[in-house]
């Protein structure tokens, strides 16, 4: 359900109550109809203006929820109607909005070509080349079964592959310093946590400092990654619900403006209180869905107590921010 295009006079009352909120910012209820009356502009718009497709209003109404309040407060009356105004704002914004998205998706095909992609020219490398560095690709490596991921772990502590001499003075201390047994394990444990990071970014250089053979330290973080598939498909979900309601609710408020009946106003006023709680709800658990294992999860995956979990994350992130501190003075940042 839309409000646009607005009526003359419904368009020249907006204007005045945004006036009338600007001489009395302390009055809340008018600021919440005006703030809740700009986002369903902010939303509809685009369309109706013929900037963006429907499937993306959603997102630029996000894209421009923060900057509500600037708007309420900057429209000067004049020439131009508080909705003329947000029009020419929706404009030069939804220019930008449109460049990140095709920036976005930019990146995310190089990412996706990246992953498929093998090199077919031989280049002639000079003599004094030591060696190569043969990337293994996490799609690659097919995950073994959970139950095997304690075994994997121990392989990983035990094993010891050629050492690679590392160029980086920092680099070479860290190196040394995981040589430890007690340090290799709290550095694995941390790096469990989140597989799917290190398996993407920094697998090559990891294996180097752990002096382990690529192969199995990607399998051993693809197979601690198959836990969090629930996770991600739960948290797409709550996503998903999340925007059927947000734009449920654009459609009763759109409805409550036009309805002149009492009765259904109340029914559709008991309506949008439901939804507007659901959807806060589904907002609030979404910002606190972290795709990373916790403490216990991964102690209770590996057999280790979950004090020894806490402790090595705390110790390994120090010794970290020591070696790699530009300084290289602090022990702390």
């Amino acid at each position: 359900m839309y409000i646009l295009p607005l009526s003359e006079n419904a368009s020249f009352q907006l204007t005045k109550s945004v006036v009338c909120y600007q001489k009395r910012h302390t009055d809340q209820s008018l600021y919440r109809t005006l703030h809740e009356q700009t986002q369903q502009l902010l939303y509809e718009l685009p369309l109706f203006l013929h900037l963006i497709d429907e499937e993306d209003c959603c997102e630029f109404l996000f894209f421009c929820y923060d900057s509500i309040p600037y708007y309420l407060n900057t429209y000067r009356e004049g020439r131009l109607s508080y909705i003329g105004y947000l029009s020419q704002v929706v404009r030069k914004r939804s220019r930008y909005f449109i460049a990140q998205k095709q920036i976005k998706k930019q990146k995310e095909r190089l990412l996706a070509e990246s992953d498929f992609y093998h090199q077919q020219t031989t280049f002639e490398l000079p003599e004094e080349t030591a060696e190569q560095a043969m990337y293994c690709r996490f799609s690659s490596v097919v995950e073994q079964d959970i139950a095997t991921l304690p075994s994997l772990f121990s392989e990983l502590l035990e094993h010891r592959s050629q050492p690679t001499i590392m160029s980086d003075p920092k680099l070479l201390e860290l190196q040394n310093i995981l040589r430890h047994q007690v340090n290799r394990k709290r550095f694995l444990i941390m790096l469990t946590l989140s597989p799917h990071l290190a398996a993407h970014y920094l697998l090559e250089n990891l294996a180097s400092l752990l002096e382990v053979s690529p192969a199995l330290l990607i399998k051993y973080l693809n197979t601690a990654n198959s836990v969090l598939a629930q996770k991600r498909a739960c948290k797409q979900e709550f996503e998903t619900i999340s925007h059927r309601h947000f734009r449920r609710l654009l459609e009763i408020e759109s409805e409550l403006l036009r309805e002149e009946d009492e009765t259904k106003r109340l029914k559709l006023e008991r309506l949008r209180i439901w939804n507007q709680r659901v959807y806060k709800a589904k907002v609030k658990q979404i910002r606190t869905m972290e795709l990373n294992l916790s403490h216990s999860e991964l102690g209770n995956l590996l057999g280790i107590p979950k004090g020894t979990i806490d402790s090595s994350v705390h110790y390994m992130k120090h010794l970290l921010l020591k070696c790699m501190d530009e300084q290289g003075d602090n022990e702390y940042l």
